[in-house]
C-alpha cells in the first residue's frame, strides 16, 4: 500500500508547479476498502479527524486489515531535541518539503517520506527518498497502538 501511494504522488505532483497532493487514509478492512479524504483547514479539524479515524480503527479492529495515509509534510532537522520555543518546521529556513506514508496494522506502524524537488519555476522534478527518524512521533502515526 505505501508504494501505491507514493505512485499516486509522483502522478499528482510531478511536472506540476500548482498541483497540492490531497491528503486522505485508505483502510482495508477484510472484506472491502474505504477512502477517507482528509481535507483539514486548521489544527482543530485535523485533532477531530484524527480523534473519530482513530475510534473507527478502534470500532472495527478485528476487521481492519490495515491502513495508509498520506500528505504532504514539512520537516527540518534539529541539532538538538526540539522544544515548546522552537520554531516549527514550516517556519524553519532549513525546512523541507515532503510528502509523508504512514501505515500500519495491529503490529505496528511504518513511515516513509519522500522530498519534494522543484526547478527553478517552481515545478515538481522528483521526489526523493528521505531517512525517515529514528524516533517516529506525531498524530498521525501508529493509529492503532494502545488498543
Amino acid at each position: 500500500m505505501i508504494e501505491a501511494l507514493h505512485q499516486h504522488a509522483r502522478r499528482i505532483l510531478i511536472g506540476h508547479a500548482d498541483e497540492q497532493l490531497a491528503p486522505f487514509f485508505h483502510i482495508q478492512f477484510k472484506n472491502r476498502d474505504s477512502v477517507l479524504p482528509a481535507p483539514f483547514s486548521g489544527e482543530r479539524e485535523k485533532a477531530a479527524f484524527l480523534l473519530a479515524l482513530r475510534a473507527t480503527l478502534k470500532a472495527f479492529r478485528s476487521e481492519v486489515v490495515n491502513y495508509a495515509g498520506i500528505s504532504e509534510a514539512w520537516t527540518a532537522e534539529y541539532d538538538h531535541e526540539p522544544g515548546e520555543a522552537d520554531l516549527m518546521p514550516s517556519e524553519r529556513e532549513t525546512r523541507k518539503e515532503c510528502v509523508v506514508v504512514t501505515a500500519g496494522d495491529r503490529r505496528g506502524a511504518t513511515l516513509r517520506m519522500w522530498e519534494i524537488i522543484r526547478d527553478g519555476k517552481g515545478a515538481v522534478t522528483d521526489l526523493v527518498e528521505q531517512k525517515a527518524p529514528d524516533r517516529l512521533e506525531g498524530r498521525m502515526h501508529n493509529l492503532m497502538a494502545g488498543d
